[in-house]
């Protein structure tokens, strides 16, 4: 009979929220005894999510009570802004006993969102494997392999049968699920990976060397993770061997942590894209001012250097009253048809789709696309504005205005990112704003400026 605990319904959402609800029930009704069963009975990444959005006034009401039984995965799946004050409900030597059980990289995750004393605190408490393991990943830069290295792997030699890695399998440590092994030589570097389905349908007496896939993908420790991102979605890969300067297998990368990294990473290009750095909705109230306060005090510089171009031209804009009314259209479709190019060129550029030899042609195609678009729309939008204006001088401005301004928007919009990329500041981030104050302030120059020469 299936248990019902196990599917996911429709309303699995709803059924969830529901939960939540009756344990902050149980809370504010102050049945602690029943709080720590319902919190106990949840999967540990939906005990996060309920601790993510609970007050940390409450932490240190029910995270002593579940201490002892609570999973340690518990604290990888905290958000962020939310692993210190856990912890510090949780106290040092509870902490400690949790992380000892996590894996390498899990480990390092928790603690690298802590203030140093309390980082020093929970370094220095933990066992001494752990601890060494620990102090090694930090050495190696944020966003590299190295920090997320998986110590527990399996290893065959490459002289090895298929009923000796099976042997070696069962004698083995390792309680994780995994997917493949690594073949190494007798110098312990990697020189094939395998399937465990491959492993259990072939016969005992094959080697393993006859059976093994010579085409893998290797990464160092010091490769960085959008590049290994690219390899494991480029390649369908199960799993990367990583190996040190010496080419020597230290650990490994499997789909299954590949997964959560890749998604971590779409979800930052998406914040990017809106000047954000970290999710922040879990951050307290200056922790978010903090972050988002940067871009638009840039967005403020550049609006008001717009602001500029546009008193160039108020004399014009008095005599004319109409150009009020009409300019904010031409920079706003403009600033538009850029978003569109930059976003695909973003996205491009961060799952390293444009090569060398074809920025040419990807800057050329998003000029025509936004150069045949914008001549669309600018005999759509010169007919309507001749409707109440009458005015066939100002629709033919507005139309070569909204030309000018969807070409440059197409050049901008796919060579900003490109130009940022190659000196390696993010073009997630810093494109958008340096592309919205350009095609504004070309957008009311090309407008302004032509009906200064043709209608004043």
């Amino acid at each position: 009979m299936q248990n019902s605990q196990n599917t996911i319904l429709s309303d699995y959402q709803e059924k969830l929220a529901e939960t939540f609800e009756h344990i902050n029930y149980l809370i504010d009704n102050d049945k602690i005894d029943n709080v720590k069963i319902a919190l106990l009975a949840l999967h540990y990444a939906d005990l996060a999510d309920f601790l993510d959005n609970t007050n940390h006034k409450l932490y240190d009401l029910v995270l002593p009570i579940i201490a002892d039984d609570i999973e340690p995965e518990t604290l990888v799946w905290l958000s962020d802004s939310n692993k210190q004050a856990a912890i510090e409900a949780f106290g040092i030597n509870k902490t400690v006993k949790l992380i000892n059980q996590l894996d390498i990289e899990d480990c390092i995750e928790v603690i690298d969102t802590l203030d140093e004393d309390l980082k020093d605190q929970i370094i220095k408490n933990l066992n001494p494997d752990k601890r060494k393991q620990i102090i090694e990943g930090f050495k190696y830069p944020e966003n590299t392999v190295g920090r997320i290295v998986e110590k527990h792997f399996i290893a065959f030699q490459e002289d090895w049968s298929v009923e000796q890695a099976i042997e070696h399998i069962r004698k083995s440590k390792i309680t994780h699920d995994f997917h493949a092994g690594i073949v190494v030589n007798s110098k312990y570097q990697p020189v094939g990976n395998i399937l465990l389905c491959t492993l259990v349908k072939s016969l005992p007496s094959e080697p393993l060397i006859n059976l093994m896939n010579s085409e893998f993908k290797i990464a160092e420790t010091s490769t960085k993770l959008d590049e290994i991102a690219f390899i494991f979605k480029q390649y369908a890969l199960t799993i990367v061997p990583v190996v040190n300067k010496k080419g020597k297998l230290v650990g490994s990368v499997s789909i299954d942590n590949m997964i959560y990294i890749i998604e971590e990473q779409t979800e930052s290009e998406f914040l990017h894209l809106g000047g954000i750095n970290t999710s922040d909705i879990f951050d307290n109230l200056y922790a978010t001012v903090k972050h988002r306060f940067p871009w638009l005090f840039i967005n403020l510089i550049t609006a008001c250097a717009t602001s500029l171009v546009i008193n160039q031209f108020s004399d014009a804009i008095e005599k004319l009253i109409a150009l009020a009314t009409i300019m904010p259209i031409v920079a706003s479709m403009g600033g538009n048809a850029g978003t569109q190019a930059m976003t695909v060129t973003v996205r491009a550029l961060a799952n390293r789709e444009i090569k060398q030899i074809y920025i040419t042609k990807v800057i050329l195609k998003e000029i025509f696309v936004c150069l045949l678009n914008g001549f669309a729309l600018a005999i759509i939008g010169s007919l309507i504005i001749y409707i109440p204006f009458s005015d066939l001088n100002l629709s033919l401005v507005f139309t070569a205005a909204i030309i000018i301004n969807f070409t440059a928007a197409g050049l901008l919009g796919s060579s900003i990112p490109i130009i940022l990329d190659h000196f390696d500041i993010d073009p997630a981030t810093s494109s958008g704003v340096v592309l919205t104050a350009l095609t504004d302030a070309l957008g009311f120059f090309s407008f302004l400026g032509l009906a200064f020469f043709f209608l004043i």
